[in-house]
């Protein structure tokens, strides 16, 4: 309908013009007539292939689809990690000799066992674990990857801020910060796990409660609970993809 109206002004001006100029200059009417509706009849096709068009913008995704697809892809990142954090903190790829063969009285069985290529006999060995810090570190994108990667970036950019729907736009920054602390935490206590904590350097048998509040390793889980309730803030504040 603007269109149209658009045209309707366009081709009024137009005729001013057109009358105005040929009664001084005397040129063919027809001439100027024809002239005058090959180009109304090529403006609406300009209007139609023009980017800024309303009926070519609503063929095409907008860039916010795409922004808070990413922030949804880190919460649910935070949120595997959490689901799976001892299959992916602890690795029992180790294995031990009994404690009680290493006892004095069983020295003589010790070097039995030792003699008969003890490394090849499983009743001389026990599955042991260790705690890593690797695959956590990985999740919060330390390697170059992932959706957390630049995700602070993105939680700001002006059609981001611009789409959040919250009451009140306050709890939306706070929510930012508190994500941003929270991962800031992990980060630093994770890289720390992997040389102070324990568990990381001495060896526990599989199926052994390793768990200790203290330890590096649990405050880092619990840095990144706080940083996926963070997340479950900001993302209930965007509206969701459209693609």
């Amino acid at each position: 309908m603007m269109i149209m109206m658009l045209i309707a002004v366009l081709f009024s001006i137009q005729i001013d013009s057109v009358n105005s100029w040929t009664a001084s200059n005397r040129m063919d009417r027809r001439c100027i007539t024809k002239r005058l509706m090959e180009s109304t009849i090529a403006l609406p096709l300009l209007l139609l292939t023009t980017p800024s068009s309303p009926l070519l913008a609503a063929t095409t995704t907008t860039p916010i689809d795409d922004d808070v697809q990413k922030i949804i892809d880190g919460r649910d990142t935070l949120k595997v990690l959490l689901e799976n954090w001892e299959r992916a903190t602890v690795d029992c790829t180790y294995a031990d000799v009994p404690r009680e063969l290493l006892e004095q009285k069983n020295k003589d069985l010790l070097l039995e066992k030792a003699s008969t290529f003890a490394l090849f006999d499983k009743s001389t060995s026990i599955e042991t674990c260790k705690t890593t810090n690797k695959v956590v570190r990985n999740y919060l994108g330390v390697n170059g990857k992932g959706p957390l990667v630049g995700i602070n970036k993105i939680l700001i950019k002006p059609n981001v801020l611009d789409a959040v729907n919250a009451d009140d736009p306050d709890a939306y920054f706070t929510a930012v910060e508190s994500l941003g602390q929270a991962l800031s935490r992990a980060l630093s206590l994770s890289y720390t796990a992997g040389s102070a904590d324990f568990t990381s350097v001495n060896n526990f048998a599989k199926g052994e409660d390793y768990v200790n509040d203290n330890s590096n390793l649990e405050q880092a889980r619990r840095a990144i609970q706080d940083a996926k309730t963070a997340m479950d803030t900001i993302v209930s504040m965007l509206p969701s993809p459209t693609n």
